[in-house]
Protein backbone atom coordinates (compact mmCIF):
# COMPACT_ATOMS: atom_id res chain seq x y z
CA UNK A 1 0.00 0.00 0.00
CA UNK A 2 1.10 3.60 -0.91
CA UNK A 3 1.42 6.73 1.97
CA UNK A 4 -0.69 9.18 1.61
CA UNK A 5 2.22 11.29 1.99
CA UNK A 6 5.58 11.13 1.29
CA UNK A 7 8.38 12.22 -0.90
CA UNK A 8 9.57 11.17 -4.07
CA UNK A 9 13.42 10.95 -5.21
CA UNK A 10 15.82 10.64 -7.78
CA UNK A 11 13.42 12.79 -10.09
CA UNK A 12 15.00 13.71 -13.29
CA UNK A 13 11.76 15.81 -14.70
CA UNK A 14 11.59 18.37 -11.00
CA UNK A 15 14.55 20.65 -10.67
CA UNK A 16 14.76 19.77 -7.31
CA UNK A 17 15.28 16.19 -8.22
CA UNK A 18 12.67 15.12 -5.25
CA UNK A 19 9.25 16.46 -4.05
CA UNK A 20 6.83 15.73 -1.57
CA UNK A 21 3.25 14.29 -2.17
CA UNK A 22 -0.08 14.51 -0.03
CA UNK A 23 -2.24 11.62 -1.57
CA UNK A 24 -1.48 8.08 -3.29
CA UNK A 25 -3.26 9.93 -6.72
CA UNK A 26 -0.52 12.47 -6.45
CA UNK A 27 2.07 10.11 -6.38
CA UNK A 28 0.52 8.05 -8.86
CA UNK A 29 0.74 11.34 -11.11
CA UNK A 30 4.44 12.08 -10.30
CA UNK A 31 5.61 8.88 -11.56
CA UNK A 32 3.43 9.22 -14.87
CA UNK A 33 4.61 12.86 -15.33
CA UNK A 34 8.12 11.22 -15.64
CA UNK A 35 7.31 8.87 -17.87
CA UNK A 36 5.22 11.49 -20.20
CA UNK A 37 7.77 11.94 -23.19
CA UNK A 38 6.15 15.18 -23.91
CA UNK A 39 6.82 16.80 -20.16
CA UNK A 40 9.97 18.29 -20.17
CA UNK A 41 9.70 19.83 -16.47
CA UNK A 42 7.10 19.57 -13.52
CA UNK A 43 7.19 20.65 -10.01
CA UNK A 44 4.81 21.47 -6.94
CA UNK A 45 7.17 23.97 -5.97
CA UNK A 46 6.07 26.66 -8.02
CA UNK A 47 4.65 29.60 -5.45
CA UNK A 48 1.09 29.94 -7.57
CA UNK A 49 -1.53 31.27 -5.16
CA UNK A 50 -4.94 32.30 -6.25
CA UNK A 51 -7.08 34.09 -4.66
CA UNK A 52 -11.10 32.66 -4.26
CA UNK A 53 -13.69 33.54 -2.07
CA UNK A 54 -15.03 30.81 -0.05
CA UNK A 55 -17.96 31.98 2.66
CA UNK A 56 -17.58 35.27 2.20
CA UNK A 57 -13.44 35.13 2.77
CA UNK A 58 -10.64 35.38 0.25
CA UNK A 59 -8.83 32.17 0.81
CA UNK A 60 -5.36 31.36 -1.33
CA UNK A 61 -5.65 27.97 -3.55
CA UNK A 62 -2.40 26.99 -3.99
CA UNK A 63 -2.08 23.99 -7.50
CA UNK A 64 -0.72 21.05 -7.20
CA UNK A 65 1.76 20.72 -10.10
CA UNK A 66 3.25 23.27 -12.58
CA UNK A 67 4.04 21.51 -15.84
CA UNK A 68 6.46 22.43 -18.97
CA UNK A 69 6.01 20.68 -22.09
CA UNK A 70 8.60 20.49 -25.03
CA UNK A 71 6.94 22.56 -27.27
CA UNK A 72 7.02 25.54 -24.82
CA UNK A 73 3.45 25.77 -23.25
CA UNK A 74 2.48 25.27 -19.81
CA UNK A 75 -0.16 23.83 -17.74
CA UNK A 76 -1.61 23.48 -13.86
CA UNK A 77 -2.47 20.32 -13.01
CA UNK A 78 -4.86 19.36 -9.71
CA UNK A 79 -5.13 16.04 -8.72
CA UNK A 80 -8.74 15.15 -7.19
CA UNK A 81 -10.12 12.18 -6.20
CA UNK A 82 -13.50 11.53 -4.97
CA UNK A 83 -15.82 12.87 -2.49
CA UNK A 84 -13.44 15.90 -3.00
CA UNK A 85 -14.26 17.05 -6.64
CA UNK A 86 -18.41 17.33 -5.31
CA UNK A 87 -17.07 19.39 -2.84
CA UNK A 88 -18.46 23.06 -3.02
CA UNK A 89 -14.28 24.70 -2.21
CA UNK A 90 -13.05 22.49 -5.02
CA UNK A 91 -15.82 24.03 -7.36
CA UNK A 92 -14.77 27.37 -6.37
CA UNK A 93 -10.88 27.00 -6.45
CA UNK A 94 -10.93 25.28 -9.90
CA UNK A 95 -13.43 28.05 -11.34
CA UNK A 96 -10.79 30.71 -10.04
CA UNK A 97 -8.09 28.88 -11.56
CA UNK A 98 -9.67 28.60 -14.73
CA UNK A 99 -9.78 32.47 -15.08
CA UNK A 100 -6.51 33.35 -13.81
CA UNK A 101 -5.34 30.82 -16.14
CA UNK A 102 -6.92 31.56 -19.52
CA UNK A 103 -5.61 35.13 -18.54
CA UNK A 104 -2.13 34.55 -19.21
CA UNK A 105 -3.05 31.97 -21.62
CA UNK A 106 -2.04 28.27 -19.77
CA UNK A 107 -4.50 25.51 -19.43
CA UNK A 108 -6.08 24.07 -16.08
CA UNK A 109 -6.67 20.40 -16.04
CA UNK A 110 -8.19 18.47 -12.86
CA UNK A 111 -6.82 14.76 -12.78
CA UNK A 112 -8.95 12.20 -11.04
CA UNK A 113 -8.10 8.70 -10.37
CA UNK A 114 -7.96 6.70 -13.81
CA UNK A 115 -6.58 9.49 -15.46
CA UNK A 116 -9.77 11.51 -16.32
CA UNK A 117 -8.69 14.89 -16.96
CA UNK A 118 -11.05 17.74 -17.34
CA UNK A 119 -9.40 21.06 -19.18
CA UNK A 120 -10.52 24.82 -19.31
CA UNK A 121 -10.92 26.41 -22.48
CA UNK A 122 -8.45 28.35 -23.46
CA UNK A 123 -9.06 31.03 -25.68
Amino acid sequence: MISKKGTLTNLKKSPYRKEKYDSALEREYMVELERDLAVIKWTKKHNIKIPYKFLGFTRHYLPDFLVEYKDGHKEIHETKGLPLLLWASTKLKGEAAEEYFRKIGWRYKIITKGRQAFYNKVE
